[in-house]
């Protein structure tokens, strides 16, 4: 007892001046259908980027195993560079000459036009990653009709690369904290309907359909955002600077970028 007594107070005095620590939590949102017309469309400069598969040659262009132990094939991963910034990495896919890279993260990203972009498609080993493919992508974004670029490489390889239109999901596009009494905004997507009317993160929610927060009972302000994320949301919001302003916004396409 007396061991345990000391723990909790050494716990006690360890969190002295700890803040509270809250949940945060997401207003709804769901997957945009297929072939839904969005309004807006997406950000003429965000592109959804993927690799859909690489053909590799069984050897280096002088006749030598990718793989000096283990396996022949080359253990591959792809990257999409802009200058000396690292935009998309594949993982590793090993012992494979056709690499499909079936855990690779895909998503949107913001890309300028007329922006050089690099391809490049490694064989990753322990000491020193071999290249087997490196190849400037021009106007990338004019392939978005075609849904696809087809990369030839000097060393015999071919690399599939999916390109379209940002993808996205629909609702609200912000986060929150339900606080002891107030409600406080913690996230918000920028292309996104609350990004869109001027939400920004550290605002305070005072009322939500025109109620006061601190008038509501536990769990009406989550279901209340819940319940008109569709039909339309009204709030009112104490900005950072003091400002209070009211906010109206529903349900509408959100492109999140992994950038």
């Amino acid at each position: 007892m007396r061991l345990l007594s000391c723990s909790a107070a050494s716990a006690l005095l360890l969190c002295v001046g700890c803040g509270a620590v809250y949940p945060e939590l997401a207003a709804p949102t769901r997957p945009a259908p297929a072939g839904a017309q969005l309004s807006p469309a997406p950000p003429d400069d965000m592109l959804y980027i993927a690799f859909e598969r690489a053909e590799i040659p069984r050897t280096t262009r002088d006749g030598r195993r990718w793989d000096a132990v283990g396996g022949a094939a080359p253990d591959a991963f792809a990257k999409i560079m802009i200058g000396e910034k690292e935009l998309v990495r594949t993982p590793v896919q090993s012992n494979t000459t056709a690499p499909t890279w079936p855990d690779q993260e895909r998503g949107n990203y913001r890309i300028a036009r007329n922006v050089p972009l690099t391809l490049e498609l490694w064989d990753s080993n322990p000491l020193n990653n071999h290249p087997i493919c490196v190849k400037k992508l021009q106007r990338l974004h004019d392939e978005t009709a075609a849904g696809r670029v087809d990369v030839v490489c000097d060393s015999g390889a071919r690399v599939s690369l999916i390109v379209e239109p940002a993808h996205a999901k629909l609702g609200l596009g912000f986060h929150y904290e339900l606080r002891t009494e107030d409600v406080y905004v913690t996230r918000v997507e920028l292309e996104s309907p609350a990004g869109r009317v001027g939400l920004r993160a550290g605002d305070q929610i005072q009322r939500i359909q025109g109620k006061e927060i601190r008038a509501m009972r536990e769990g009406e302000a989550k279901s209340s955002i819940n319940a008109n994320a569709r039909t339309g949301l009204s709030l009112t919001v104490k900005h950072a600077d003091g400002r209070v302003e009211d906010l109206s916004m529903k349900e509408g396409p959100i492109y999140s970028t992994r950038d």
